[in-house]
């Protein structure tokens, strides 16, 4: 199978585009390709093309586009992850694998107990590292979509523009999550390594969440959002 790279839009046939370092580095000192490797290249907003590389420099690579070979309109379902702010590998885990079980988009969420403190620098900083995992775990899973990364806030902030009806808070000892949910935009809410407080449960049953739990097992924060994604992207049917 060729290797899959993201190319930013727009991209048509006979484009030629220069990699960074990074990804330069990857293909040859790594997959040690040569010039003339074949590649597979998306544009992260539904469409997929074949490409060649015509220059192997582990500093500034070159590849050309050569053919439109995978093209989809964008999903109907809208399946977003609002993920209580998370210390280092373990946001970055979620972020991984969020996007390896398809959601489209993104919440970093500053609850009472997140155990970071999120100014703006920081956020700018951790924003960009999340996009470079999204767009890696985007590549392996044959995606054509990368998934959209939002800026931090706040619970309340968040509740008080939700992006969809259909809000589902999950909190232990709440009945357990539906698996015959309707084929519905939704977005999933999940707390902190300490949990989400009262308040901000109360918070959620305001802004008309369900809340729900995840049987009787208490998970780490993040295995809770992969769970919850994979019983929620089950009961669609993995469509």
């Amino acid at each position: 199978m060729n290797q899959r790279l993201y190319l930013s839009p727009p991209l048509s046939v006979g484009v030629e585009r220069t990699l960074d370092s990074e990804d330069s580095h990857y293909l040859v000192r790594v997959l040690r390709l040569k010039p003339g490797a074949h590649l597979r290249c998306f544009d992260g907003e539904g469409s997929e093309w074949a490409a060649q590389l015509t220059r192997s420099s582990t500093r500034a690579s070159v590849v050309r586009v050569a053919e439109l070979v995978r093209c989809e309109g964008p999903c109907e379902l809208q399946l977003h992850l609002a993920q209580g702010w998370l210390k280092g590998p373990a946001m970055d885990q979620t972020v991984q694998k969020a996007t390896e079980l398809g959601i489209s988009d993104f919440w970093p969420i500053s609850a009472a107990r997140s155990n970071a403190k999120i100014d703006d620098a920081r956020a700018h900083g951790r924003m960009r590292h999340w996009q470079r995992i999204a767009r890696s775990a985007t590549e392996q899973s044959e995606r054509l979509y990368l998934p959209r990364l939002h800026a931090p806030r706040g619970l309340s902030a968040f509740l008080g523009r939700p992006p969809c009806p259909k809000l589902l808070f999950l909190q232990p000892g709440c009945e357990p999550l539906p698996t015959n949910l309707p084929r519905q935009a939704l977005a999933l809410l999940v707390g902190p390594e300490g949990g989400w407080t009262p308040d901000e449960c109360n918070m959620a049953r305001h802004a008309n969440a369900d809340l729900h739990g995840l049987g009787s097992l208490i998970l780490r924060a993040e295995t809770a959002p992969l769970a919850a994604l994979a019983a929620v992207r089950h009961g669609w049917g993995w469509r």
